[in-house]
């Protein structure tokens, strides 16, 4: 017989099952899903579906680093970005699985797809300061702060911004 108890030890495991279905092999949540936990990113997520970068570059294999702008942020961009220009948004991914230790030890330096470079300027260690900047040029035009780094993924790592980072 069945007791109170074990159907509730039943449906808890069963929910810990339900729950560990969108999880990689490697353990981790894909980067689209570490983007969907926050509600404060739910714009810039947005922007990726409608580009068609979502099911492009993070449902296939492949490993990235995203620099996904805040809600806050995410109106502050030119309306092309924030109606899903591909050029735009690239600008905020980059390939391969980088920390910000790993950023830190490679000269604060990253090549987004799109081609730009971000640095870093500034800012804590806690809360990086971070510059667009034209390959071969100086940082120029809006700089944003990583106010949450490393949430990692089992296809990468998201770094939260408070901007939109392009060249001027």
């Amino acid at each position: 017989m069945l007791s109170r108890r074990s159907l509730f030890a039943i449906g808890g495991a069963g929910l810990l099952l339900n729950g560990c279905a969108q999880v990689a092999p490697d353990g981790g949540a894909p980067l689209m899903d570490v983007i969907a936990g926050d509600p404060n990113l739910s714009s810039f997520r947005a922007a990726l579906r409608s580009s068609g970068l979502a099911s492009e570059l993070f449902d296939r294999p492949g490993i990235y680093t995203v620099l996904a702008p805040t809600n806050l942020a995410w109106t502050g961009a030119p309306e092309r970005i924030r109606a899903g220009e591909r050029e735009g948004l690239l600008s905020l991914i980059a390939g391969g699985r980088l920390s910000l230790a790993d950023i830190q030890a490679r000269g604060g330096r990253i090549r987004m797809l799109s081609g730009i470079d971000v640095r870093l300027v500034g800012g804590t260690a806690e809360s990086p300061r971070i510059q667009a900047a034209r390959p071969g040029q100086a940082p120029s035009g809006t700089s944003a702060s990583i106010i949450r780094p490393n949430l990692m993924a089992s296809n990468g790592v998201v770094h939260v911004v408070q901007g939109v980072l392009l060249p001027a």
